[in-house]
């Protein structure tokens, strides 16, 4: 079961560079604050790529001409580690990711 939207807090985020960069993330499960914790885009990066993965693999069976996947994510909070969640895309601002193949 997920929160009201309202229980997000920005928090600061190590990207696999070392560059840190902040987001917005959902605390689940009443999560304590995180705001000065320093969370790892590792998983974040495992996921998009295993999405990817999947895809591909796919893609590669039907060889379409061109294929554009958008997989909306949105971040949260979870046991203290940066998670994802694959979210219904809407208004709500969440990471969009465009991913091409031309044949």
């Amino acid at each position: 079961m997920r929160p009201s939207p309202d229980l997000t807090e920005i928090v600061t985020v190590k990207l696999p560079n070392g560059k840190k960069v902040k987001v917005e993330a959902t605390l689940l499960r009443g999560e304590e604050e995180v705001a000065s914790k320093i969370l790892s885009f590792k998983d974040v990066s495992d996921v998009i790529e295993g999405v990817a993965e999947a895809l591909t693999t796919s893609l590669q069976r039907i060889q379409p001409n061109k294929a554009t996947i958008k997989l909306a994510l949105e971040l949260a909070v979870e046991s203290g580690e940066l998670t994802t969640l694959i979210v219904k895309g809407s208004s709500k601002a969440n990471l969009e990711i465009v991913l091409e193949w031309e044949k």
